[in-house]
């Protein structure tokens, strides 16, 4: 009696592409096979699989798959079996940044995401390139370019509020903007999944040297943020002239790909595919993590020196540990490290910091300090005008999806190694 087996499968499932095509092809040679053994039927179906994947995906490909998971098992054995000291490192806070320089939210518990905390840093301000680099439909070639607080530092008196769903708003995913600068004047953004991916207006967004696809969210968000920098009368170190033309944007939901810097991630950030994890619109990495005991021993150089102490705004963490009778800057040496139950995060590399860093998160007033100090005792990368605060980290298997940490979770540190730097010189923004 002949039998006929239909083989299905979903071809938007598959985590990467060359995956995706090895279902079409296997579609197109396996639609239905006719065969009498069963058994025969799943040998012949494993063999074809793992011999047309091995041929698709290369074997540096499985190598690193291979790698990776080796890796996080490793890792993951050391989380099940660390004990608490006594006296363990907590989250004292947390902080989520909806648009991308502007003002942070604090926050009690955040949700995680393959992109980092959920809604940090999804949304930013650009402004467009020269007209002939607008032009090109070359996709490597950006048509508007990031701006940020250290063009304009009035940016930190527009306060974004986090991503809210009511009846309300008609059940819209909507972030608030508003100002001091501008009293009683506020704008509502929709940044509705469906909304997002049936806006029209697309640019090719340049955050450093990458390169993403982002939407604009509309005229009213653009004119509110112009209005507020009028206001404040505050044009940085640029003229105004130049970005009279700012827009909102925000990334797409499955079109906007961006990675992390490859040369930074260790097997065990990789993802179950072997690819490098995905970032938002942060300057390079899904979170950025601070340790209170290395900012007491920056304000108590600052206080020597007969300045004031800064608060950790200054800095822009997302998570902020607290560690009782902790040694400053230790965090440097962390590689891995567990928060609360199940959130696994990998140290990759220090963060150097810029002139935003001398900005008060406020009033937008700008500073020589910390800088100034930092430079005495954090010059630490390749170029020695390059100075560190916090550690950039990224999430154990390429993904915090189904993660949530919270103000008080218990912070344990499984795995130490020497502090990475910068590789190349800083870029200046």
């Amino acid at each position: 009696m002949e039998t006929k087996y239909f083989l299905e499968f979903n071809t938007r499932s598959p985590p990467i592409a060359a995956t995706q095509e090895f279902f079409k092809t296997l579609y197109c040679t396996m639609a239905f096979v006719d065969l009498e053994d069963h058994g025969t039927l799943a040998l012949t179906a494993a063999v074809v699989v793992l011999t047309t994947i091995a041929l698709i995906l290369g074997s540096k490909r499985i190598h690193r798959i291979t790698k990776s998971r080796a890796a996080r098992q490793k890792i993951d054995e050391l989380a099940a079996n660390n004990k608490e000291p006594n006296e363990a490192p907590t989250v004292s806070s947390l902080f989520v940044h909806p648009v991308k320089s502007l003002r942070a939210v604090s926050v009690p518990s955040a949700a995680l995401d393959e992109l980092g905390l959920k809604g940090d840093r999804r949304l930013m301000i650009v402004r467009p390139c020269p007209s002939t680099a607008s032009a090109t439909t070359d996709e490597k070639t950006a048509t508007h370019r990031f701006v940020t607080q250290r063009q304009f530092p009035g940016l930190t008196s527009i306060e974004a509020s986090l991503p809210s769903t009511t009846t309300e708003t008609n059940n819209m995913t909507i972030i608030t903007l508003k100002s001091s600068a501008v009293p009683g004047s506020q704008v509502n953004i929709d940044v509705s999944e469906e909304t997002l991916k049936a806006h029209k207006q697309r640019y090719r967004a340049g955050i450093w040297d990458d390169v993403v696809t982002v939407v604009d969210v509309g005229d009213d968000a653009a004119s509110f943020v112009k209005n507020v920098l009028l206001a404040v009368d505050e044009c940085g170190q640029e003229p105004f002239s130049g970005f009279e033309n700012i827009r909102v944007v925000s990334i797409v939901p499955d079109v906007t790909v961006r990675k992390t810097p490859e040369e930074y991630i260790p097997p065990e950030a990789w993802t179950v595919a072997g690819s490098i994890p995905n970032v938002a619109l942060t300057d390079g990495f899904p979170i950025l993590v601070a340790c209170e005991a290395s900012l007491n021993e920056l304000n108590r150089r600052l206080q020597q020196k007969g300045k004031p102490p800064i608060p950790m705004s200054r800095f822009r963490p997302n998570i902020v540990i607290r560690n009782p009778g902790g040694r400053p800057f230790e965090e440097d040496q962390w590689k891995a490290i567990k928060i609360g139950d199940n959130t696994i995060l990998h140290m990759v590399k220090g963060c150097p910091r810029c002139k935003q860093s001398c900005t008060d998160q406020l009033t937008g007033e700008r500073f020589e300090e910390p800088i100034e100090t930092l430079a005495d005792f954090r010059a630490l990368g390749k170029n020695k005008e390059d100075v560190y605060f916090a550690q950039n980290a990224v999430f154990h298997g390429g993904s915090g999806s189904g993660c949530q940490i919270k103000v008080g979770d218990t912070v344990s540190v499984l795995s130490y190694g020497d502090p990475v730097w910068d590789l190349d010189p800083v870029q200046a923004e």
